[in-house]
């Protein structure tokens, strides 16, 4: 089964070393003088863009034809008086890059946007079991980060929807690009979901056992036992 597609549209691309998902706010420092251009061009459209992971082993100029991106809107834009930009943008639709398109400094291409797979499936239990285990996860480390219990008790907001959950997740988390990349390329909401919940059951154990051992060193040793 393949992902379901969208359509197809000419979109100015931005190669950049970050993976950008869908419903993520990323905030960008715009400075070369061809993107200052890019960014000109797009706020007297619809202020969206693309953007493509690449690694600083990869042409930074051109990401290859198949590459999968995901398209960010401007939401906030601060000038500078140099020219230089700060601008803050939102993640929007996934898309697979078909080939560049000549007539501007900066990348264009005609990307084709999908979703992921329409399925039958249940997806409720994997998706309460997402949100429980990246919620122990972010109790653990405001623990360790010595979080006031106003603090501890502030929860994020998650969506409902699985497939919005999984990209939410795969935002947050401190991952290597590479694993990012993949998250983002994958086109099955299920298997996004299965693989998030291994990874966030691994790292929730590990920061509730740092947890604890941070609690008792601020203790000098007393006042707690290890867990097994």
């Amino acid at each position: 089964m393949t992902a379901d597609k969208l359509y197809q549209r000419v979109l100015p691309i931005f190669p950049l070393p970050l993976v950008q998902f869908p419903g993520a706010i990323t905030p960008l420092h715009i400075f070369e003088e061809r993107y200052r251009k890019m960014l000109r061009d797009i706020m007297l459209t619809d202020k969206t863009f693309g953007i493509v992971y690449r690694s600083d082993e990869q042409d930074p100029d051109a990401p290859p034809s198949g590459s999968i991106g995901c398209t960010a809107e401007i939401l906030l834009l601060q000038p500078m008086p140099d020219g230089r930009s700060n601008i803050l943008c939102l993640g929007g639709q996934r898309y697979y890059l078909i080939n560049y398109v000549e007539g501007e400094p900066y990348l264009q291409a005609e990307v084709e946007f999908f979703h992921d797979e329409p399925t039958s499936e249940d997806l409720t239990p994997q998706t309460q079991r997402a949100t429980s285990l990246f919620l122990r996860l972010i109790k653990a480390n405001k623990k360790l980060k010595n979080a006031s219990a106003i603090e501890e008790a502030d929860t994020p907001d998650l969506p409902e929807d699985p497939e919005e959950l999984s990209f939410a997740i795969a935002a947050s988390l401190e991952l290597p690009p590479e694993n990012k990349q993949a998250l983002l390329e994958m086109t099955s909401t299920a298997h996004r979901l299965s693989h998030l919940n291994a990874l966030l059951d691994e790292l929730a154990t590990t920061y509730e056992r740092r947890a604890v051992i941070h609690g008792i060193a601020k203790t000098n040793g007393h006042g707690g036992t290890l867990p097994i």
